[in-house]
């Protein structure tokens, strides 16, 4: 089999023809950007693979693209931002040293907001227990013999 037949068959396999390893695809340089975010001034710390600020992120991010076409991995050019502008260019602070404070605070809120609310509401029972049902009253033959009576005149009227 010759070599355009066997890329014909791959072509209509739908296998096709492998884009070429040089060059950064959009999605592969906001994959790495989305951990970044922008340093400009007029943007409020947007994430670098969303922000649209023609002063900071469209040029960081075609550096983000020139890094991958190189072989650097997004680890190395996530590591050579933070070495260049320091942790305040990473979208989340690491989770290390008091940092790790910024992680943990918000599950220990809501963990202890929801034993409060818990204990708030199992001692609002306690001290407000449900009504028992009130037995029916069971009077005397002659009483409700008068009431069955009465029930059918009020009926009969």
């Amino acid at each position: 089999m010759s070599a355009a037949a066997l890329v014909c068959c791959l072509v209509v396999a739908g296998l096709g023809p492998v884009p070429s390893a040089g060059a950064a695809t959009p999605e592969e340089i906001k994959v790495v950007a989305k951990d970044l975010v922008c340093l400009c001034s007029s943007c409020n710390r947007e994430s670098l693979a969303t922000c649209t600020c023609t002063e900071f992120a469209v040029p960081e991010r075609e550096t983000i693209g020139a890094a991958l076409d190189a072989g650097k991995t997004g680890e190395e050019i996530i590591a050579d931002y933070v070495s260049r502008y320091g942790q305040m260019v990473l979208a989340s602070p690491p989770p290390e040293g008091y940092k790790l404070l910024a992680w943990i605070a918000p599950i220990t809120a809501l963990i202890l907001g929801v034993a409060l609310v818990r204990a708030v509401l199992l001692k609002w029972r306690r001290d407000h227990p449900q009504p028992q049902p009130v037995p029916a009253a069971t009077g005397s033959p002659e009483y409700n013999q008068r009431l069955q009576q009465e029930l059918r005149d009020f009926d009969a009227e």
